[in-house]
């Protein structure tokens, strides 16, 4: 198992993307999850697309987050997703890459794609 992480950092009234895993020739690859933060919960979307196709939207609620609410220690739920599985395999020369659209209020997402190489 192989992971790359990713930082998006969220705009207002905008969907914003990470560079993303890209599978090639030389080294085709199977994204089996994301492991994913959000910084806040604003009722955002995380998006998951293989090139122009849209896989994954998600609300931001339904994420874990770091957002300390004005508490003193940084709040962990265990009810909330960390870990989105994806299972596709990339035919080489394809990316698969995370976004954030966010509204008025932008979250930013941090994490990191769960992949293997494939033959």
């Amino acid at each position: 198992m192989f992971y790359k992480a990713f930082n998006v950092t969220g705009l207002a009234n905008k969907t914003v993307y990470d560079d993303g895993l890209v599978s090639t020739v030389d080294e085709p690859k199977k994204i089996r999850a994301v492991i994913i933060s959000v910084s806040g919960w604003r009722s955002n979307i995380v998006e998951g697309w293989i090139e122009t196709t849209r896989i994954l939207e998600i609300n931001d609620q339904v994420l874990n987050t770091s957002d300390e609410f004005g508490a003193a220690n940084a709040y962990s739920s265990t009810v909330k997703l960390l870990r989105i599985p994806i299972e596709e395999n990339l035919k080489p020369g394809l990316t698969f890459k995370i976004a954030i659209n966010s509204g008025a209020i932008p979250t930013s997402i941090v994490g990191a794609y769960e992949y293997e190489h494939v033959t």
